[in-house]
């Protein structure tokens, strides 16, 4: 049950979940706070019954080898703000990187956030990757500089990883994810660490390797890890951070 606290943080009001755990940040007000939140209406996401149209506002790159269309599209689910969707060939999918505002991580930034709340119909037949990185058309073919969670096909569990320079550090499992159930992915950077959440358990821990030279986009990709086609539900989707330079 949500139980919103509001502490300071750098002269900033920053709101927090206390019934989960003091790293979910739910919104922040002030001068040096930078946010994202995943609103369909903004990007102009189209309707369920519509296919092919790219969302605005994001550089986006669909691979549809197989049987269909892979895309963003509305639900008419309550809740549900949209569905990505996969074509029906393995490694069929969607990349989506917000085009601004761009995040970083440095000792100007005393906070940094990301938390989504999905819901993938088959976990060991799908591939995920989201959090905050640099411009990339196969995001989980590698990048170059990022701070994500990632879930293989194949497997059920969720990896939190820093990179930079093309160097990750990666965390041990975050937890089992299961098929058709909606679970929480979170990091949260506090100056020195990336602390990393499933479910607001699971608290792994990088140092290493957090890209502190360069910014980062706002950026999810989901594709099919066979050829049947994928669906991954979002039903909240939020960053922010202090310090703006």
């Amino acid at each position: 049950m949500a139980d919103v606290i509001g502490l300071r943080k750098n002269g900033n009001l920053v709101y927090v979940d206390r019934g989960s755990h003091l790293k979910r940040v739910v919104g922040a007000v002030g001068a040096d706070v930078l946010s994202y939140e995943f609103l369909p209406w903004v990007h102009n996401v189209q309707d369920e019954d519509a296919t092919g149209t790219d969302p605005e506002g994001f550089f986006t790159t669909v691979v549809e080898a197989g049987t269909g269309t892979s895309e963003m599209d509305q639900s008419n689910s309550i809740g549900i703000l949209a569905q990505l969707v996969t074509a029906a060939n393995e490694n069929d999918g969607i990349s989506l990187q917000l085009i601004g505002p761009q995040f970083e991580f440095t000792s100007n930034q005393p906070l940094v956030y990301m938390g989504i709340e999905l819901d993938i119909d088959s976990i060991t037949n799908s591939d995920l990757f989201v959090g905050l990185a640099v411009e990339d058309t196969a995001l989980l073919g590698g990048v170059a500089d990022g701070c994500y969670i990632h879930s293989l096909d194949g497997v059920t569990t969720s990896i939190g990883n820093t990179e930079k320079s093309s160097t990750p550090t990666a965390s041990s499992s975050l937890g089992t994810l299961s098929d058709n159930t909606f679970h929480f992915l979170e990091f949260y950077f506090d100056g020195t660490s990336v602390y990393f959440y499933l479910d607001g358990a699971g608290e792994q821990i990088n140092t290493a390797n957090i890209p502190d030279d360069t910014v980062l986009m706002p950026s999810i990709e989901f594709l099919a890890g066979s050829a049947v086609a994928r669906t991954c539900d979002i039903r909240q989707w939020r960053y922010f951070q202090i310090g703006r330079t």
